[in-house]
């Protein structure tokens, strides 16, 4: 047995003009060859691409788990050949150094699993809800039918009330990829806001890019919330779920003030740990991982 961490996400829509759930749709696109469903990363050089390898549908094709693949040309990239691994053994030097570019090499991949209300993933620090969203939205071409799906993380309410928050303080580390350019690794820092205002402050420092560089001086960003008192609960977590929650899908230098008590982006987040079958290799079992991520997507409400 091996633990894995499941992130759980509302799925969101945006002008959806097809009566058709979005599963469906997916599922009807996974028909096709796997070649026709690689998403290249970068537009300018397409060397690496997303995919959809595996999957299984359940409920009447009302819910889909599957293997998200990211993979590149396997050119310069060392590879075994089926008929070097059919030997009793071989040396280095029989791996294949001059690889034809349609040849591929898995750099990473996760599991999902997906309703048309919410979403699992098992995600890490190579791997996060935007890559997925990029490559679903890219995938059903919603940018053709004047849509967009989104997910947004769910919020573990035990540690964190949205309507309590009082403030988002945003350091450093932060990232956000540049969603008008789906299918790009450029990634806009947002705290270069906040750097600029520091450099506006200390202009007159002559070696303040040196000490922002060394990290003696550094600036954050923070966001404050307040409801008016005309304002219901209900009114105003709907105003302001979006900001609070955006910051969440990339949960690293980000911290939630809220009644007294200070919670980090990753704490906020809810996850659950479960145990999968692995072999003596500590390769996971995808049928088990399906099965134990269908199970979990229909608890949720």
């Amino acid at each position: 047995m091996k633990s894995i961490t499941l992130r759980f996400f509302d799925v969101n829509y945006a002008v959806l003009t097809t009566s058709s759930s979005v599963v469906s749709r997916i599922l009807g696109k996974l028909s096709s060859a796997a070649s026709d469903r690689m998403m290249p990363v970068n537009k300018n050089t397409s060397d690496k691409y997303d995919l959809i390898s595996n999957y299984l549908n359940a409920a009447n094709k009302t819910i889909i788990a599957g293997t998200c693949l990211r993979i590149t040309n396997s050119k310069g990239v060392p590879v075994i050949k089926t008929e070097v691994l059919s030997q009793s053994q071989f040396s280095i030097s029989a791996f294949n150094e001059n690889a034809s570019d349609d040849e591929k090499t898995c750099l990473d991949y996760f599991y999902f699993c997906m309703t048309d209300k919410h979403l699992i993933l098992t995600v890490d620090g190579r791997c996060n809800n935007t890559r997925f969203e990029t490559y679903i939205n890219w995938l059903l071409n919603t940018v053709e039918f004047g849509e967009t799906i989104d997910f947004s993380p769910i919020v573990d309410e035990a540690k964190l009330s949205l309507a309590d928050i009082q403030k988002i303080t945003i350091g450093n580390s932060y990232n956000i990829p540049l969603k008008d350019n789906p299918g790009t690794d450029v990634k806009s820092t947002v705290v270069s806001i906040a750097g600029g205002v520091l450099r506006s402050i200390l202009s007159d420092s002559p070696n303040l890019d040196e000490l922002m560089n060394s990290n003696i001086c550094s600036a954050d960003l923070v966001i404050k919330f307040s409801k008016p008192k005309s304002m219901s609960k209900e009114e105003y977590i709907r105003k302001t779920a979006g900001a609070i929650l955006k910051p969440l899908e990339d949960p690293d230098g980000i911290k939630f003030a809220s009644k007294g008590k200070k919670v980090s982006g990753t704490q906020a987040l809810r996850t659950e740990v479960v145990e999968v079958d692995c072999d003596e290799n500590g390769v996971l079992s995808e049928q088990n991982i399906y099965q134990t991520m269908l199970k979990k997507i229909r608890e949720l409400k």
